[in-house]
């Protein structure tokens, strides 16, 4: 997760030499080295032909494997890439053989689709590369995990095998039926394992009260499934078999396996299933061969496996939700058992009194339900702290309410819905499959599963009901600030530290320094708390304050945030689409990362949509605000702007200057708000779309245009920075808004060169993520996502194309 770059494929065989060598004297460190050999071959066999910045066209053939999304006349889905022999290489033939590559496709006005076809698709691709910023939502990291290298809209399709899965062919007879109840979606999610229909209030619900994992097939439910029907068939052995034996215990486990891996199946094997199922797999193995293993040792073997199986597993969020979840519930599990000897006595004791046994029996009844509410509350309370840490460092958010939540949550599920739920698909399967040898009338099938699946329905009434109640719960969802997040953290590894000393007969120096953490703690609060409070400084223009200049990646648009401790300003709103929008994507979940809870102002520069497309949901979110914009902002506020752009403002002590737009131009572009902030030591330009007629108006004013930061007018466009221009200001930094790879060519080439000949440094979001500079009284510093903030692997840029072929 945390490793910056990986193993090119020349340097392989080296590694493997020294795995070898390493192996009987430090098999640490050879164990160390065979997981970069093998992680960096993985790779390099899925990224094989990624050189080509530009998206192009090309033909392929491919298997749909799930519909991601539905919008209007357009669909999102997923595509696995079949071989496509000869290939140049020997590599190149193992690796496109055997490893899992897929496309993520979109598709205006496709014919019907479905999990199984086979299309030969024509389409235009670009890499997996997307926006990087703090905060926000991974896309790049997501693709990665999921095997997917390459992105792209599909421009001509032809069918060549319309078979489908029997996965597909069981969801296709079910959907119609389970689309008619209430709590469809939910029955969806548990029996298939498919999330599509949950709507996005159904997930802001479940994500505010941490039962996001009950919908997500992991452990619990293959567990749950494993242990009904292991039941169901002993209870049926015992009734009809007189004398039992060993073997039939085996059997019985063997198709309990058979039953659940089917289940498996059918909701597609994602990590924690594949988790699940190895552990259950190595217990069943164990037990047949009769060799004993405990619970750590299957947890060791199932990571193991699913690591060497899929090494990219680490990147997705549910390969670590349901490894931990299973550690702190072996660390909270420990062997008890009830002091019941006497009560055994006596309740084994035929000459005692009727009332005595029966008065033993419900004593021993007592302290079993007791014990068993302890241990879930054990579990339950670590589980809560442990995964909500782990949703805070890779969500930023708390759910407070999630610890009572799931203690009804949890035995409901295990006890009623998961059992009622696939107790009534396996008689609506077996039902469906005799009436349609039966020949009947697909209606009649349809209303007995109706009726089958009316009890699953009910059974989901009370999680349903609990659900909207989170709604009008008081901190339901707290997001969390990164500097919160490293105390919380911090306050962790102190008290694991602390936690350390019960398994140790004296205090040892871990101990100490867990309880010089501990105190140190409290002074770390505190310090925050002051530097926030700092940041009012008197507005002076030779004082230069502390503060913060994000400009942040929205593909092909603009959005940037000023930050001065709890306080911003935002530059432009990125753009929307229909229901997206890069406000909602990058710009809320940034400003929540970095703790900024009061946004005073919000400068639109123009009413183009890569600039005004998120000011709707910004004002909304942010009531207090007041917006600055040349143009009527109502239609998307409802609320008039405070000001124009013009005169001078101050800002947290910085000197907003705006420049009064003197060109009379029917572009919107040349429009566009300017605006200067100076804090005394240095100056940044904010430009907007500016186009030449603009920058000379703006040169001819008598105007101070020096900045040591320009953001670069119109993404680096050739309608503008001209020489002039660029000489008035003569910035050290140029900072271009645009998207990797963006259809518009932009920024251009010839333009970026103007800049580079002076000597300026040059940054394009596209290609660095988001761009931060820390001001300070002795100048500022830049820090880039993908080379600074987060420079891993997977956060590189990815480029697609083929291997090109010599003349």
């Amino acid at each position: 997760m945390l490793w910056p770059s990986l193993a090119p494929l020349w340097c392989l065989p080296i590694l493997c030499l020294l795995v070898l060598f390493c192996l009987k004297k430090i098999p640490l460190l050879a164990g160390a080295t065979f997981a970069i050999v093998w992680i960096s071959l993985f790779f390099q066999s899925l990224y094989l032909h990624q050189n080509a910045e530009k998206p192009e066209q090309i033909q392929f053939k491919a298997q749909i494997v799930s519909l991601v999304s539905q919008n209007s006349d357009w669909i999102s889905f997923d595509v696995q890439v079949l071989p496509n022999p000869p290939y140049s290489t020997y590599f190149e033939a193992i690796a496109l053989s055997n490893v899992q590559r897929y496309y993520r496709l979109t598709w205006q006005k496709p014919a019907k689709i479905e999990s199984g076809q086979i299309w030969l698709f024509s389409a235009r691709m670009k890499g997996i590369s997307s926006i990087q910023n703090q905060g926000g939502y991974n896309q790049q990291k997501y693709f990665v995990s999921q095997h997917i290298i390459g992105k792209g809209r599909v421009k001509q399709a032809e069918l060549i095998s319309s078979s489908t899965s029997l996965r597909q062919d069981i969801i296709d007879i079910t959907a119609p039926i389970l689309t008619k109840l209430t709590e469809g979606d939910i029955l969806r999610a548990l029996i298939f394992g498919d999330k599509s229909q949950l709507s996005e209030q159904r997930w802001q619900q479940l994500r505010q009260t941490g039962a996001g994992h009950l919908v997500a097939i992991s452990g619990l439910h293959l567990s749950v499934v494993f242990g009904l029907f292991y039941g169901l068939l002993m209870l049926a052995s015992r009734l009809f078999v007189a004398r039992q034996h060993r073997g039939y215990g085996i059997v019985i486990m063997l198709i309990a396996a058979m039953i659940t891996l089917g289940y498996g199946y059918l909701s597609g094997f994602a990590v924690a299933t594949q988790r699940a199922l190895l552990m259950m797999l190595l217990l069943v193995i164990f037990t047949a061969v009769k060799q004993y293993s405990n619970s750590w040792d299957r947890l060791v073997y199932a990571l193991y496996i699913v690591l060497l199986l899929d090494p990219f597993a680490m990147l997705s969020a549910g390969f670590w939700l349901s490894f931990l979840a299973l550690t702190i519930i072996l660390l909270a599990v420990k062997p008890e058992r009830i002091d019941a000897e006497p009560n055994l006595t006596q309740l084994q004791d035929k000459t005692q009194p009727v009332s005595v046994r029966v008065r033993t029996t419900l004593n021993r009844f007592y302290h079993q339900a007791v014990l068993g509410l302890k241990v879930l509350w054990s579990i339950q309370w670590r589980l809560a702290i442990g995964l909500g840490l782990l949703q805070a460092v890779l969500f930023g958010t708390v759910t407070p309410h999630s610890i009572w939540l799931n203690l009804l949550f949890v035995p409901w599920f295990s006890v009623v819905v998961i059992p009622v739920a696939m107790l009534s698909f396996c008689l609506w399967l077996g039902t469906s499959v005799v009436l349609h040898l039966l020949s009947l009338d697909p209606a009649v099938i349809n209303e007995g599963g109706d009726v089958i699946f009316y009890i699953a329905n009910i059974v989901l009434a009370p999680f349903v009901w609990l659900l909207s109640l989170s709604d009008h719960l008081p901190l339901s969802l707290v997001k969390i600030t990164e500097q919160w997040l490293m105390a919380m953290l911090f306050l962790c590894f102190a008290l694991g530290l602390l936690y350390y000393r019960r398994y140790s007969n004296r205090y040892t120096p871990w101990t100490w320094f867990g309880v010089t953490l501990l105190l140190c703690l409290p002074m770390v609060l505190q310090t925050y708390a002051m530097s926030r409070q700092k940041w009012h400084v008197s507005h002076q223009v030779n004082v230069a304050p502390q503060w913060q200049m994000h400009v942040l990646d929205v593909a092909q648009g603009m959005a940037v945030v000023l930050q001065q401790g709890q306080h911003g300003l935002i530059y432009d709103t990125g753009a929307a689409y229909g229901d997206f929008s890069y406000a909602a994507r990058a710009i809320v979940p940034f400003i929540a990362a970095k703790g900024i809870t009061h946004i005073d102002f919000i400068v639109v520069s123009h009413a183009d949509n890569d600039h005004v497309g998120g000011l709707s949901l910004l004002s909304q979110t942010y009531p207090n605000s007041k917006i600055i914009a040349d143009f009527n902002v109502e239609p998307y506020t409802k609320r008039p702007a405070y000001q124009t752009c013009s005169g001078k403002l101050w800002w947290q002590g910085i000197e907003l200057q705006f420049f009064d737009n003197t060109l009379h131009s029917d572009n919107d572009n040349d429009q566009s708000c300017v605006m200067r902030l100076d804090d005394g030591k240095s100056a940044v330009l904010l430009t907007g779309d500016i186009e030449t007629p603009r920058e000379q108006a703006l040169l001819n004013d008598d105007i101070t245009l020096a900045a040591e930061v320009l953001l670069v007018p119109h993404h680096g466009s050739r309608t503008s920075s001209t020489p002039a221009f660029i000489a008035a200001v003569q910035p050290q930094v140029a900072i271009t808004t645009a998207g990797f790879a963006n259809q518009y060519g932009f920024p251009k080439e010839d333009v970026m060169a103007r800049y580079q000949d002076r000597g300026i440094l040059t940054l394009q979001t596209g290609h660095q993520g988001q761009i931060s500079l820390s001001f300070t009284e002795k100048g500022y510093k830049i820090a880039t996502y993908r080379q600074h903030l987060a420079p891993f692997w997977y956060n590189q840029l990815f480029k697609f194309g083929e291997r090109l072929k010599a003349e």
